[in-house]
């Protein structure tokens, strides 16, 4: 069964040139992969590249930090790496009931 991120991913991956504006518009359908990690916090990328942004939990920080397969920057993302990202958003929605 398919959700909305792997929806994001085919979309994304037909038209990879749109990765960095589905980054830039996160609460678009295209952009779902790239949602922030709770209310006021940062999405993956931000929170990777900037120790002052955060997740919603320490823990989702931390983890998120310790992935070094997220990107540190959007204008790194690639068609590949598009799964590691609804990996994320999935455990995000789980872990805060979204």
């Amino acid at each position: 069964m398919t959700d909305k991120y792997d929806e994001a991913i085919a979309y994304l991956t037909a038209r990879p040139d749109r990765i960095y504006y589905a980054w830039d518009h996160p609460y678009e359908p295209m952009g779902a992969l790239f949602r922030y990690a709770g209310e006021g916090c940062g999405c993956l990328t931000q929170i990777r590249s900037d120790p002052e942004m955060r997740a919603a939990t320490p823990e989702l920080t931390a983890a998120i930090r310790a992935d070094k397969r997220i990107p540190l920057s959007p204008k790194d993302i690639t068609v590949e790496l598009l799964p590691i990202f609804a990996e994320w958003q999935r455990r995000i929605d789980k872990e805060l009931g979204r």
